[in-house]
């Protein structure tokens, strides 16, 4: 029988003999003493073990606040979150698994796609069982430092990246005082593993050329083959190539838009089909499928492992200093700036905004500009391939 504030203002602090607990639903109830004491529990079952949880005692909590506590709390066992973490602030008892719970459900999950799977990737997958059952704010500098130390020796750019990405997470979780305090921020970046190495290579045109011909001989997959031409001369970003479809090429105006969603900065950007690169789109959206890079399934874009792989065992066919995939934009934007190109125009190739005031005001996006850029690139490149061939 459900609970009313009728029947506990006639229990409340009175001698009592009654059954020690009344349940209300939903988990609720209320635990009464011999004396008259009344709190009320959410009771729960959390990985397979019930768990009595204190929602507050009666009546500085009414029946009417403890049935909203225990209604959020539930929706946050229902997004598998522990709701312990309802009254984080004031204990300050999360693990560290339910801090990276709290961080995801309420901040990553409005990111990007592609910043949610780079934090999973790293942080949460690496982080989620570790230092199980023990409260993050009570874990010892020491073993902090322990952790890291293994996980340089399995890779000390990772390392270095693990602990940005888990400070960030701390800060936010203190910054909304769901704890108080964590020993990891003690920790200097600076002691910890390497700092990724900064790209600087830059491809000459008859380096592109002789990539470019490794590719023209290739016999692997089509779809990675000619994904990677295009990467070569627009200088795009492998996701946001790799994942476009049909309806993004406009050829009434030969403008390729890509999305939001597939970019990188969550900006929508514009470029060209200039006309080197027409065929190669005519020849995509000939075939009449909406993902233009497919994998093993139609219906599916070439995931980025396939395409990294493809890649790397070309590389090794290719007699030119050691280089990737994403130096094409380096590449590109750095052969352009010595050709006189500016550099408003050069980074809206690279699908940048701009800085500054421009940033708010400027929308333009010089395709006509970027058009005259590319066909220049694309000219110098194939000029070099007929040299080599």
């Amino acid at each position: 029988m459900a609970l009313s504030d009728t029947k506990l203002r006639s229990i409340n602090g009175k001698a009592y003999n009654g059954p020690a607990e009344l349940t209300d639903g939903d988990g609720l109830s209320v635990r009464i003493t011999p004396s008259g004491t009344i709190t009320f529990q959410h009771r729960y079952r959390w990985n397979g073990k019930p768990v009595r949880l204190t929602v507050g005692r009666y009546p500085s909590t009414s029946l009417k606040d403890a049935r909203i506590a225990v209604g959020e709390m539930r929706g946050l066992y229902t997004k598998g979150v522990n709701p312990k973490t309802y009254f984080a602030g004031s204990t300050g008892e999360l693990t560290l698994k339910e801090c990276l719970d709290n961080w995801w459900e309420k901040y990553v999950k409005d990111l990007k796609h592609n910043t949610q799977v780079l934090y999973k990737s790293v942080v949460y997958n690496t982080m989620y069982n570790e230092f199980e059952d023990v409260p993050v704010a009570n874990i010892p500098v020491s073993a902090w430092v322990q952790f890291f130390d293994k996980q340089e020796k399995l890779n000390k750019k990772k390392a270095r990246v693990l602990l940005l990405q888990l400070r960030s997470v701390i800060h936010w979780c203190i910054s909304r005082q769901l704890i108080p305090s964590c020993e990891i921020t003690k920790l200097s970046v600076k002691n910890i593993g390497k700092k990724p190495d900064v790209g600087d290579r830059v491809l000459t045109y008859s380096e592109l050329a002789k990539v470019w011909l490794a590719l023209e001989n290739s016999k692997v997959f089509t779809s990675n083959r000619l994904l990677h031409q295009m990467l070569l001369l627009w200088g795009a970003r492998l996701s946001e190539l790799r994942l476009a479809n049909a309806a993004e090429f406009n050829t009434t105006d030969w403008i390729w838009t890509t999305p939001s969603e597939h970019s990188k900065m969550g900006n929508i950007i514009r470029r060209p089909i200039f006309e080197q690169m027409k065929p190669m789109v005519e020849r995509l959206l000939s075939s009449g499928n909406k993902i233009l890079f497919p994998g093993q399934e139609l219906d599916k874009a070439i995931d980025r492992s396939s395409s990294n792989l493809y890649m790397r065992k070309l590389r090794e066919s290719i007699d030119i200093p050691e280089w990737r995939t994403h130096d094409f934009r380096r590449s590109l934007v750095t052969n352009l700036s010595s050709e006189g190109i500016m550099p408003h125009v050069t980074e809206k190739m690279l699908g940048h905004e701009l800085g500054g005031v421009m940033a708010v005001y400027n929308k333009h996006d010089w395709l006509e500009d970027q058009r005259k850029a590319y066909e220049l690139y694309a000219d110098k490149i194939f000029w070099h391939v007929k040299q080599l061939g």
